[in-house]
């Protein structure tokens, strides 16, 4: 059986429940005040006050739900007779009718403390004055009291054609429940809505919620291992219990779940499992409810915090008590998915293993193995036990047929995962059916997925099972670590299909071409399996995947594969967005570390997928315009055999013969023209594009008579726009023009700077197009203002810090919560030959980029080259920095000074560390 790691439970003692105003009260009040509104607003306070106390001092979920939905049940009885006795002291009856029904989660019974309330006032032909003053006045005391309430009048006839042809009355009424009034009536309405609705269309019905669920699913993310789930409408929510029940209630005719074990359609451990879970999901969503004080049910990073101490969650083992919350969440919401799943299936399919196969459409696969329709079922009880290794070759079976297992199949699977022992592991059998699966031209994220939901994956691969709702405080992660390293799968199997073919076409087909797929799946897999055993989990990941890889039984060459690809999958992306591609070495170094080619595009291809799969919008256009030169420049050096074979002299004479006949063509002055390669460092013509060389001399030229030269250019398909600027060098001019495009509200992402002999100075920065950052790159309006503002800058009118400041106080607004991230700074001298490179990790801010290079300015260095790279709030700066000498800073004590001003500058307080030290590297990269 799969090895889940315990969750720490919370245990606390629950006190005797507080009194609560019973209805009888209530209409006491109401007859003595006459204030409808003002009582029902105090009855709900008074309640909800109580039952917060009672849910601090651990109360179940389904308790609080249940006693909140009494006192709002007292609340509404007792307005009805209040109603139902002013309408008599005022007129007389003339025998109308009414009934008041709850319907919705009010009619499940299942209110939380913010929840909405639906009401059908039920009458006998037409409303009349009585209906109408009933109505009105307990509508009035209800919102009077801050309820949400939605409501409906009608008469049966009205109930039974808007659920014939209303999917949501039809959903709405399946949960009414009666409240007051004529209790006649509403078994009138019980009788006519089992014969005319839940007879009718049912197959109808099933299939529109079930694509109603699917479409409610892709909205809230696909997916139960969300880091802030939605409670009620994400996958594994309250709602997959809920549309479960509507179609049990349609076809079973049955009111609950415990009616359903009465019946024989579920099991009696089955509804204890299920109750249990959804009794935590429920005291959840209470926790929300009474913090917020609001109808919220999103359990975002803030309130997962205040949440867990709240329930009993400690600090254990390595994780924070949230961190423990959150693995129980995911635990009880797969519980909540995995039932809906089954008893969804048992009554679209009836797919019990007798009845299954006393069907005519049935077909049989292979000896125990049968399917119909688009589900597979199996044939007998001891099925797995007569043979193990089915529980992977069953999967095998429905990703070869495109179907998915049977309610009973599945449970059938859960039910003998103790077969999955150390023994079976070893089997040369198990690894060839599991690479079987990855082998496989469809579905192979899909069925991964599904072995994994059955805890098959995690019995096979222990060190898989061991991140089951594995949850790590990187905010740019969406996924818990499991289901990300299952989504990477996703994304790679979907660019071997073409799906991204527009986007990104280069990948497409070395995806396409690429021989060795399956054993990239193995990696995407197990890259990530070394969190949770502490720092560099590349490391010890590759550690772990070396067993994994000889249980499997690979060969020799495939495990060498995967386990380079888990050491090294973080690298690609560390160069591509940190490191100085322009340089040689750089590339050089990268391609060596890859070794050959067949590696290199093994590593372009995990590198994406692990990226794409951190969240939406991660991969961007400028992050694969970043990878992707890094790969091409790669290939090209691996297969010339490396930097010598490139012969950087040669290539520098070419591109200044080039240029220089480009520049005589277009009539440029010789003595210019002369004046411009004399001063312009060799390094620039290496690293910049050819097409810009021409351009950058134009604006040179110009500067004679400016101070300052400005030019733009926008590049919507790589999501970015370039801001050029030509000026005389002057100290902190970096964080003059940094400076200038924060106070404007631009994001930048990453700056050149190139300086002549003769101090002029030529400075390149990229800005983003992501988010409301891109509207404002494209207004033309917007740059006009950012020359005005940093010539002011450069000419001393305006002081760089009184701009930032104002900057800071007007953008924006308020922000949205998150996790502290701790600022970490590091000094390196090995990353580049010429420069010294300055790596800050910290929470991102306004105005944080002008700080930094700010304080740089004022400690004495220039700033050569900056990338930029922000996820989620949190900011990863580099920077390739030299003294003002243009030397490196090899002084230990200048750079331990170097580290400790920038740490005081962004926390307020100096950092003793050596300057040596590194940041974690989860914190690093894009990926996983």
């Amino acid at each position: 059986m799969s090895e889940t790691p315990e969750v720490v439970q919370p245990v606390i003692a629950t006190p005797p429940p507080p009194a609560i105003h019973d209805e009888a009260a209530l209409l006491a009040e109401l007859q003595r005040t006459r204030t409808p509104g003002v009582i029902a607003r105090a009855h709900l306070t008074s309640v909800r006050a109580a039952l917060f106390e009672r849910h601090r001092a651990g109360a179940g979920g389904l308790e609080v739900v249940h006693a909140m939905t009494a006192a709002v049940d007292d609340l509404m009885r007792a307005l009805f007779r209040y109603a139902d006795e002013e309408h008599s002291q005022r007129y007389s009856r003339l025998n109308q009718r009414l009934a008041i029904l709850a319907r919705g989660g009010y009619g499940r019974e299942e209110l939380n403390p913010q929840s909405d309330i639906d009401l059908l006032y039920l009458h006998d032909y037409k409303p009349g004055p009585y209906t109408e003053i009933v109505t009105e006045t307990i509508l009035h005391a209800l919102w009077d009291a801050g309820l949400t309430v939605g409501y409906s009048v009608r008469n049966v006839n009205e109930c039974i054609k808007m659920a014939a042809e209303d999917l949501k009355e039809k959903t709405a009424i399946l949960d009414a429940r009666f409240l007051g009034g004529d209790e006649k009536l509403y078994a009138q309405l019980d009788k006519a809505l089992i014969s005319d609705v839940l007879n009718r269309n049912q197959q109808a019905f099933f299939k529109a919620k079930l694509e109603e669920s699917r479409k409610r699913h892709k909205q809230y993310g696909e997916s139960i291992y969300l880091l802030e789930p939605q409670l009620k409408e994400g996958e594994g929510g309250l709602r997959d219990l809920h549309t479960a029940m509507w179609l049990a209630k349609v076809k079973y005719k049955v009111h609950s779940l415990e009616e359903l074990v009465q019946k024989a359609v579920i099991t009696e451990p089955e509804l204890n499992e299920v109750n249990a879970a959804r009794d935590f999901l429920l005291r959840v969503r209470d926790s929300l409810h009474f913090l917020s004080g609001r109808h919220f049910d999103q359990l975002t990073f803030e309130y997962q915090e205040q949440i867990a101490p709240m329930l009993g969650f400690t600090d254990s083992d390595g994780n924070q008590a949230s961190a423990n919350l959150m693995r129980t969440y995911y635990q009880q919401a797969s519980t909540i998915l995995s039932f809906s799943e089954g008893l969804i299936a048992r009554v679209t399919e009836d797919t019990t293993p007798a009845r299954f196969l006393r069907r005519r459409s049935v077909r049989q696969i292979r000896p125990g193995v049968v399917i119909q329709g688009n589900v597979l079922g199996i044939g007998s009880n001891d099925f797995f036990r007569r043979e193990p290794l089915n529980l992977i070759t069953i999967f095998a079976d429905c990703q070869n047929h495109g179907v998915e297992l049977s309610g009973s199949a599945y449970q059938l699977v859960r039910d003998n995962l103790e077969l999955i022992d150390d023994a079976m592991r070893h089997d040369p059998r198990t690894g060839m059916a599991l690479m079987g699966i990855l082998s496989g031209r469809q579905r192979v994220a899909e069925t991964l997925e599904a072995m994994h939901r059955a805890g098959v994956l995690g019995a096979l691969i222990p060190e898989f099972g061991n991140l089951y709702a594995r949850v790590l405080h990187d905010l740019y992660h969406i996924y818990t670590v499991d289901r990300h390293s299952l989504a990477a799968v996703r994304e790679l199997e979907r660019l071997r299909a073409g799906d991204l073919k527009a986007t990104n076409p280069l990948l497409t087909e070395v995806a396409r071409e690429y021989t060795s797929l399956p054993i990239v799946f193995l990696a995407l897999l197990l890259h990530d399996i070394g969190k949770g055993h502490g720092h560099d989990h590349h490391e010890l990941g590759a550690q772990l995947t070396v067993a994994v890889c000889e249980r499997m039984g690979l060969d020799a060459e495939e495990m060498d594969l995967v386990v380079f690809l888990v050491r090294e999958h973080l690298k690609m992306s560390q160069v591509a967005q940190k490191g100085d591609v322009d340089n040689p070495a750089t590339v050089e170094d990268f391609a060596r570390d890859a070794g050959s080619i067949d590696r290199l595009k093994a590593l372009y291809l995990l590198t994406f997928a692990d990226m794409r799969a951190v969240a939406p919008k991660v991969y961007n256009n400028w992050r694969d315009m970043l990878l992707s030169e890094l790969y091409m420049r790669s290939l090209k050096m691996l297969e010339h055999g490396g930097r010598e074979a490139i012969d950087p002299a040669r290539r520098l004479a070419l591109v200044k013969a080039a240029v220089r006949a480009e520049l005589t063509e277009a009539k440029a002055p010789d003595d210019a023209v002369s004046a411009f390669f004399d001063h312009m460092p060799d390094r620039y013509f290496l690293t910049v594009p050819e097409g810009d060389i021409k351009l950058h001399f134009d604006m040179m030229r110009a500067i004679e008579e400016r101070p300052l030269v400005c030019r733009h250019r926008h590049f919507p398909e790589l999501e970015f726009s370039e801001f050029m600027v030509v000026t005389r060098d002057l100290p902190g001019l970096f964080s003059k023009i940094a400076g200038a495009l924060t106070a404007n509200n631009l994001n930048i992402l990453s700056a050149r700077i190139t300086t002549r002999d003769d101090g002029i100075a030529l400075d390149v920065f990229r800005v983003s197009h992501l988010g409301e950052a891109g509207a404002i790159a494209l207004d033309e309006d917007r740059w006009p203002r950012v020359e005005r503002d940093l010539e002011r800058l450069v000419t001393g009118e305006q002081d760089i810090a009184a701009v930032v400041a104002e900057a800071q106080k007007t953008r924006f607004g308020a922000r949205k919560f998150v996790r502290r991230v701790a600022t970490e700074v590091t000094v390196d001298n090995r990353s580049s030959e010429e420069f010294t490179v300055i790596d800050v990790f910290t929470q991102d801010r306004v105005g944080l980029l002008f700080t930094i290079t700010h304080t740089l300015f004022e400690l004495g260095m220039k700033i050569h080259l900056a990338r930029i790279s922000t996820n989620a709030d949190q900011a990863l700066d580099v920077f390739y920095i030299s003294d003002r000498e243009g030397n490196k800073v090899t002084d230990l004590e200048r750079m331990r000074s170097i580290k400790a001003a920038l740490m005081e500058r962004l926390e307020g307080k100096p950092e003793p560390t050596t300057a040596s030290a590194t940041p974690a590297a989860d914190g690093t990269h894009q990926g996983g």
